[in-house]
């Protein structure tokens, strides 16, 4: 803790270039992003970055923190499993990683973040990332996700009471 991100005993720190449009970024698959919103998100991200590449999985951000030629990660649809243990990494060799709307990855925002996450080589990528991938995600779409939600259990406990409550 507090000292860096080594590799074989060495130092390592991210390199990354200094704009998306010269960056090399990865994903696990193309398909691990839901059509609508999220896809179209991960789309302008491919068309705004010199090359994608997939099928890294966890490796993508072990070449990012050692500066060995990725620029930027992209993911969705990830566990706490899946991450946790990759942002001390990341972020120890000068790299930034967050969620889709810049927000830390915690343990307490996991499900704000629905997987969500995005890492960098630098802030700059970062900034230009997160200007495309939290471009409309909003605390309302979470409001009202999370009111839909608890709706459809409200209905489902309405509909189960009244049908429990007549006579048979």
């Amino acid at each position: 803790v507090g000292e860096g991100t080594t590799l074989n005993g060495k130092v390592v720190t991210t390199s990354g270039c200094g704009k998306l449009k010269d960056c090399m970024m990865y994903a696990t698959t193309p398909h691990m992003f839901a059509d609508g919103e999220e896809g179209d998100k991960f789309n302008k991200m491919c068309n705004s970055v010199l090359r994608p590449l997939y099928g890294a999985d966890c490796y993508a951000y072990a070449i990012l923190a050692s500066g060995f030629g990725a620029d930027v990660v992209v993911e969705a649809d990830l566990g706490l499993y899946d991450y946790c243990a990759l942002v001390p990494v990341v972020e120890g060799a000068g790299g930034v990683m967050t969620d889709w709307c810049g927000r830390r990855l915690t343990l307490e925002n996991h499900e704000r973040s629905k997987g969500r996450v995005v890492a960098c080589a630098n802030g700059g990528l970062h900034k230009e990332s997160i200007a495309i991938l939290g471009e409309t995600w909003s605390e309302e779409s979470f409001v009202v996700s999370f009111f839909r939600e608890k709706f459809m259990y409200l209905a489902v406990g309405i509909g189960l009471g009244v049908a429990l409550s007549r006579p048979r």
